[in-house]
C-alpha cells in the first residue's frame, strides 16, 4: 500500500513517514524543496520516495498523488509564519487542502484520507461549564490559524470523499526560538493542558490508516488523556528545571485565554488505541530534542553553569 504524506518533512510529517515505513507501507513524501526540508530528510531510508512539490500547485500535486492508495495530509502553515503571511496561510491550509480533495475526487477513488487538524478550532475555552472539551463540542475558531484549519475541515466534509479528521493537541517545547519563548509567555500559567508526545500523534495517524474502514467519516480529538492533565505552569517549571533556570516573574505571563484545554479522548482512544506516553516520556523527548537541536553538552552547560550563575538574568531578559 503506497501512502502519500503531504508536508512529509515537517515535525510530525517526518515521524509519520518513518513510522509508516517501519510498519510495512510504501511511503511517498511530498514537501517544498527548501534547505530546511532537505536537511530533515537526510538519513531517511532510501526506500522512502521523496518528491519536491507544492500542494498549491495542481500539476505537482497531481503527479505526487498518482498511483497512491492513501493520503495523510499534514502540510500546513503554522504560527508564527501564518500571522505574518495570512494570505499564504489561507492558500496552503484551505486552498491546498481543497486541491488534495479535488484530485482524490478527480481520480474517482475512495481512498483513505487522513487530515491532521488542530484542537485550536475550538477557540479559547470558556471559564463556565465543563472544563473538558469533547468531539461533540462546537468549533468556534478564533485567529487565522484556527480559522484556516477549520475551513480545511469543511472543504473535506462537503467533498463527499471518505476521511478521518484528527484534531491534534499541542506539542509545544521550550527552545531558544522566539516563537517558542513567545508561546510560553502568551499562555496563562493556570491554563489547563495535556502534555502531548508526538509518538502518540503518529500512532493515531498510523491506526487511522490501518483501521480506516472502521473509523472513516469521523472527527476525533487526539490528545494524551487524563494521565497527562496538568497546568501550563507545571510544564514550564519542568522545562526550566531541566535547563537549571528559575521561573520568570508571574507578571510576565499573559492572562488572555488561549486555544488549549483538557480533552475527552475516550472515544478516539477506544477506536485508535494510540495513548502510550507519559509525562516522563514527554520530558525525555524534550531533553533528547534539545541535545539533538543544539549539542549533547547544551543541557549540562545550562544546568550546572549558566543556570546557577546567570539564571535569574536569563529569565529576566528572554
Amino acid at each position: 500500500m503506497r501512502v502519500l504524506i503531504t508536508g512529509g518533512a515537517g515535525r510530525i510529517g517526518i515521524k509519520v513517514c518513518k513510522t509508516l515505513h517501519s510498519n510495512g507501507f510504501d511511503v511517498r513524501l511530498l514537501d517544498l524543496d527548501i534547505p530546511r526540508t532537505r536537511k530533515r530528510v537526510k538519513g531517511l531510508d532510501k526506500k522512502i520516495e521523496i518528491l519536491w512539490g507544492d500542494i498549491t500547485d495542481i500539476a505537482s500535486l497531481r503527479s505526487a498523488m498518482k498511483d497512491v492508495d492513501a493520503v495523510v495530509h499534514t502540510a500546513v502553515v503554522m504560527s508564527p509564519l501564518i500571522h505574518d503571511k495570512p494570505e499564504l496561510g489561507k492558500k496552503v491550509n484551505v486552498g491546498g487542502t481543497k486541491n488534495v480533495v479535488d484530485i482524490i475526487k478527480e481520480n474517482g477513488d475512495s481512498i483513505p484520507f487522513v487530515y491532521t487538524s488542530s484542537v485550536a478550532v475550538f477557540g479559547p475555552k470558556s471559564d463556565t461549564g465543563d472544563p473538558i472539551l469533547s468531539d461533540d463540542d462546537e468549533p468556534k475558531p478564533q485567529g487565522i490559524y484556527a480559522e484556516t484549519k477549520y475551513q480545511g475541515e469543511l472543504e473535506i466534509r462537503k467533498s463527499g470523499i471518505d476521511y478521518v479528521i484528527l484534531r491534534l493537541a499541542s506539542g509545544w517545547h521550550l527552545t531558544l526560538e522566539k516563537s517558542d519563548i513567545a508561546y510560553m509567555f502568551n499562555t496563562p500559567l493556570n491554563a489547563p493542558i495535556e502534555v502531548f508526545h508526538p509518538d502518540d500523534a503518529v500512532r493515531a495517524i498510523l491506526n487511522s490508516i490501518k483501521k480506516f474502514d472502521i473509523v472513516k467519516d469521523n472527527t476525533f480529538i487526539i490528545s494524551s488523556g487524563p494521565k497527562c492533565r496538568i497546568l501550563h505552569k507545571d510544564r514550564v517549571e519542568a522545562f526550566l528545571k531541566i535547563l537549571g533556570l528559575p521561573m520568570p516573574p508571574v507578571n510576565r505571563f499573559s492572562a488572555e485565554k488561549v486555544n488549549i484545554s483538557w480533552y475527552d479522548t475516550e472515544r478516539s482512544q477506544e477506536l485508535l488505541d494510540y495513548q502510550r506516553c507519559t509525562f516522563a516520556d514527554y520530558i525525555d523527548n524534550y531533553t533528547n530534542e534539545m541535545k539533538r537541536r543544539y549539542s549533547p553538552f547544551f543541557i549540562p552547560l545550562m544546568r550546572y553553569l549558566i543556570g546557577p550563575v546567570f539564571g535569574r538574568l536569563v529569565v529576566r531578559y528572554i
